[in-house]
């Protein structure tokens, strides 16, 4: 469906003559197939990686968590639990399990709230936050640090996520455009970073004891990704 959707766009506009227009759309396209890309090679090497059945089940209970968090919380788009715990899980689980539970949380909501072009850019979102998270683990004893990594990815998903309302833009994708999208959801974004670092100041230390007990119940033989 979106595939044809995009192919629909670039039929339209080559038979208008607009070669501008057309670059612009192919351009767009080849980075949303890029992105596609780089999902499905993360989880084709989570794949070959040959993980233990009680780690695909973890990652698909966080996933199910995350989602909750992210309903729970529907009718205020911009305060996400789904956000805090994905850092949480890259913290805790490991950065592949953060950016494959991110991933699939972006994937499973969108089920309910309806699919579209924006899926994939939430999924590559919410997949580097968690894998960020992961890499940096060890900063994350610093509460300045939490802070600051939770306001600065209220923005980066923002950032990320708004590349999609350029499908909707017209005939002609201009960086205007996508500017303006940015300027017009700053409050979004704004509420999103500071509700991460209020969560992750209140209840990171709560939520680590919990994730890493669970990790030793499930996962006691496998070393930590983050390590």
């Amino acid at each position: 469906m979106i595939i044809q959707d995009f192919i629909q766009i670039l039929a339209t506009n080559i038979s208008g003559g607009a070669a501008n227009s057309s670059l612009s759309i192919l351009l767009l396209i080849f980075g949303l197939l890029l992105i596609i890309g780089i999902i499905y090679f993360v989880f084709k090497m989570y794949e070959q990686s040959k993980p233990p059945v009680e780690s695909i089940v973890l990652i698909a209970v966080l996933t199910a968590i995350a989602t909750v968090g992210r309903l729970l919380l529907v009718s205020i788009p911009s305060v996400n639990l789904a956000s805090f715990i994905i850092i949480m899980v890259g913290v805790v689980i490991g950065k592949e399990e953060g950016f494959l539970v991110g991933a699939l949380t972006a994937l499973v909501t969108s089920f309910f709230g309806g699919l579209g072009e924006w899926t994939i850019f939430q999924m590559l979102a919410w997949g580097l936050m968690g894998a960020s998270a992961g890499y940096l683990t060890s900063k994350f004893d610093s509460i300045p640090f939490r802070l600051i990594f939770g306001f600065v990815w209220g923005f980066l998903y923002g950032w990320i996520t708004d590349i999609s309302a350029l499908f909707f833009a017209g005939s002609t994708i201009e960086i205007s455009q996508y500017f303006a999208i940015v300027i017009a959801g700053l409050t979004y974004d704004l509420t999103h970073g500071v509700s991460n670092a209020i969560l992750l100041a209140i209840l990171y230390n709560w939520f680590k004891k919990i994730f890493e007990r669970v990790k030793d119940k499930y996962l006691p033989n496998i070393i930590s990704s983050n390590t």
